[in-house]
This record gives C-alpha cells, sequence and structure tokens, in this order.
C-alpha cells in the first residue's frame, strides 16, 4: 500500500473524479489546517502538517504501517515547492504516488499569455534568502515568486528598488482559482506601495535593461569613481581571475571602494552573492550607482569598518582585500579565521611592507600561497602614433586555505 500525495491545483472546486476518489476514501487525511477543514470527514482521521515535520512523518509512518490509506493533500501541485519531495524522501520513492494538478507557475504562465518552459521560480514562502530572486533578475526575462506573509509584493518590490532593478514590472495574482481572482501589472514603485490579499504569487517581466552591461573586463571609464581610485582594468582581470569564483560561491570585497572588482565578480556568481565592505560613505553611494549601472543586482553593499562587521555575515568562500590591509595582520587574522575550508583570500598589496605582512601571516597558517606582479602600460595618441603610459606595479598575493584549516562558520 502507497501513501497517496494529492495535488489540489490552483481551483480545487475542478477537481478530478479521480482525485475526490482518493481523498473520499482515505483512512487518513494529511494537510494544512485550511486543506483537512475542507476535506475531513468525522470519520477520517487528521494529521495536520506542522512544525516540526518529524511529527507529522511519525504520525503518517504509525499509520502506514497500520495498513491505513494514507492520503496527502496538498495546495498546486505536490512537486512544485510542495512536500512531495520531502516525503518522497522519507518514506521512498517505492512507497509514494503523485497525483499532479495545476502548480501556480503554469496557471500564471496562462494568464500570462506566456509559455511557462521559458519562466524561472524562485520560492520565498518561508525562506528570508533573497540572493535566488536577485541573481534570477540578472539573467532571466520572466520570473515567477511564490510568497507568504512576510515576503509580500511591496516587500520584494522594494527590495529589488533598493538594488537599482528598474527593468522589471510586476504582476501581482491575487486569490487564484477563486471568484475573487484579481491580477494587477504595475510598476515596482507602484507595487512598493501597495497592498494586496494575503493569498497572492507575483510574476516579474523585463521591460528593459541596465544602462551597461555586466561582463568581465569593464572600461575603467564605465565605471563611477571618486578621482579615478578604482582597480584598474588589468589587476582587476587578474585578481578575479585568481579567485578562481564558482557560480555558487560566497564572497566578501574587503576595503571596496567603487566596487569595480564587486560588480565583474558578480557577473561570474550566477547562484552566489558578493559582500561589498566599505568604511567610507562617500564610496558606499558610488558602489550603489555601479551596481544599478551595471545591474549587478547580487552585490549586497555594507557600511562599516570591516573588522567590525563580519559576524552577521554569511561564510565565505572567496575573499578579495583591495586596499587597507595595514601596517600589521590585524585584519587578516579574523577573515582567515572565517574563510571556509579550501577557500581562496587574494590580496592587492602596493607596498612591499604590504606583502610581506600578508606573506608571513599565510607562512605562518602553513597555507600555500603565490605572490603575482603585474605591470602593465595602456597606450595614448602622440603624434600620430602612440606611447605607452606605465602604471603603478602592483603585488597580487593569493592563498588558499586547507581542508584542515581552523574556521568559524555562521
Amino acid at each position: 500500500m502507497a501513501i497517496h500525495i494529492v495535488g489540489l491545483g490552483i481551483d480545487p472546486d475542478i477537481l478530478p473524479e479521480a482525485h475526490k476518489q482518493l481523498i473520499t476514501d482515505a483512512d487518513v487525511l494529511v494537510g494544512g489546517k485550511r486543506q483537512l477543514a475542507a476535506y475531513a470527514t468525522p470519520d477520517t482521521e487528521s494529521i495536520a502538517i506542522t512544525a516540526p515535520l518529524s511529527s507529522v512523518f511519525e504520525a503518517m509512518a504509525s499509520s502506514y504501517h497500520a495498513r491505513k490509506k494514507v492520503v496527502v493533500i496538498a495546495d498546486g501541485d505536490p512537486l512544485f515547492f510542495g512536500i512531495g519531495d520531502r516525503i518522497i524522501k522519507e518514506f521512498g520513492s517505492e512507497n509514494v504516488i503523485i497525483h499532479p494538478n495545476t502548480a501556480t507557475v503554469q496557471a500564471i504562465a496562462s494568464k500570462a499569455k506566456v509559455s511557462w518552459q521559458h519562466m524561472h521560480m524562485v520560492s520565498l514562502h518561508g525562506r528570508n534568502n533573497y540572493v535566488p530572486l536577485y541573481t534570477s533578475v540578472m539573467q532571466y526575462d520572466y520570473i515567477t515568486v511564490l510568497t507568504d506573509n512576510i515576503n509580500i509584493p511591496a516587500v520584494i518590490a522594494q527590495k529589488l528598488l533598493d538594488r537599482g532593478v528598474s527593468w522589471f514590472r510586476m504582476s501581482i495574482f491575487e486569490d487564484m482559482g477563486t471568484e475573487n481572482e484579481v491580477v494587477s501589472t504595475c510598476s515596482l514603485e507602484e507595487a512598493s506601495n501597495r497592498s494586496f490579499s494575503k493569498l497572492n504569487a507575483v510574476f516579474l517581466e523585463r521591460i528593459g535593461q541596465p544602462p551597461h552591461a555586466l561582463r568581465i573586463g569593464i572600461p575603467d571609464t564605465e565605471l563611477t569613481t571618486e578621482r579615478n581610485l578604482i582597480t584598474k582594468r588589468p589587476v582587476r582581470s587578474v585578481s578575479i581571475g585568481l579567485l578562481e569564483l564558482k557560480p555558487q560561491h560566497t564572497m566578501w570585497d574587503i576595503g571596496a571602494g567603487s566596487g569595480s572588482v564587486s560588480i565583474e565578480a558578480a557577473h561570474l556568481l550566477s547562484k552566489g552573492a558578493v559582500y561589498a565592505i566599505e568604511r567610507k560613505s562617500e564610496r558606499i553611494d558610488l558602489i550603489r550607482q555601479n551596481r544599478a549601472r551595471f545591474g549587478a543586482v547580487n552585490v549586497d553593499v555594507r557600511h562599516g569598518d570591516a573588522q567590525k562587521n563580519l559576524d552577521d555575515l554569511p561564510t565565505p568562500d572567496r575573499i578579495f582585500i583591495g586596499g587597507g590591509l595595514g601596517s600589521d595582520s590585524t585584519l587578516l587574522e579574523p577573515l582567515c579565521d572565517r574563510l571556509r575550508q579550501n577557500g581562496i583570500i587574494v590580496a592587492n598589496c602596493t607596498l612591499l611592507s604590504s606583502l610581506e605582512i600578508a606573506k608571513n601571516h599565510f607562512k605562518a597558517l602553513g597555507w600555500e600561497y603565490a605572490v603575482t606582479l603585474i605591470q602593465s602600460a595602456t597606450s595614448h595618441p602622440l603624434a600620430g602614433d602612440v606611447r605607452l603610459d606605465s602604471m603603478n606595479p602592483i603585488f597580487i598575493i593569493s592563498a588558499h586555505k586547507p581542508a584542515s584549516g581552523n574556521h568559524t562558520e555562521k
């Protein structure tokens, strides 16, 4: 005997007869309080899906082993951000039968007249991690967002506005599948100031592009800077290469300045995030301007001293130090401690003394390190020909934290 999981779809009133019969014949119904109130009868045992799920699974297992007909009822489709996946993992795929139905994304696609294979799905239901949404608006034209009572449309719109997003509009689907269904399409600014029904889903549609294309090797002139203080393109390219970024990585940019390294790194972190930490307030605005200019939405800008503002940041896979290494290892110590095992830290050093401090620190830790000297020059017109203007030489030191290194994860 298998556990049956029945999807109620968007409109339970048009539930297939076979689904209705499974629910009617059940000895035990499992579902949310709202679903149980609609389908449970006095003759049916009920198990409400509440936290902790371990207790729910224990109760289900007891009924299942007693050879009772256990039926789980779920909104939408059980395998679209639903409980179906958890139940399969708990009881084994051979002991579970899924009865699919119309998922939220399918219903939204039909109403928005968009092929749903072109839509990307993000769930913020019961989640507080917005990185998947930020990376989605960088890559996709159509995005469906599942909401909850905290992550409401107004909050989602404001989060995007705060990161400079202006190239999407929002449609809010309220009370889908009921007689009170309403679809509203508006700008992010309008959505951020409106209230909607508690039962809703969000559809984001691209209506434009950021002012500049996000890419590796951005010309220095395209970035907003303070007195042209910036990690120059040749150094930036080598530094990012030495970081060996993978799509899912979390990166810290310490002393981010204008955010040039953060912006380009964001392009490679298609599933990850960059935390740009800068202590000078006037530079914080520069980073935000560049973030909006290039649509690097997954760059999280933090204002403050790096040594005092690390505790609330997620554990980094990569750390970049563009400046402000200081005259001792005071900054390096907490950074090396927080870096994830097998992580990489890269520091740019203009002064030989800074290079020596970093080298000695990594050597004392027993980490493998390497030093790269970048001495580049750029051409400028002169008398019908070109001349080369040299840039200041930069030492780039990169170090690898071994798997056995001590670290503190958050």
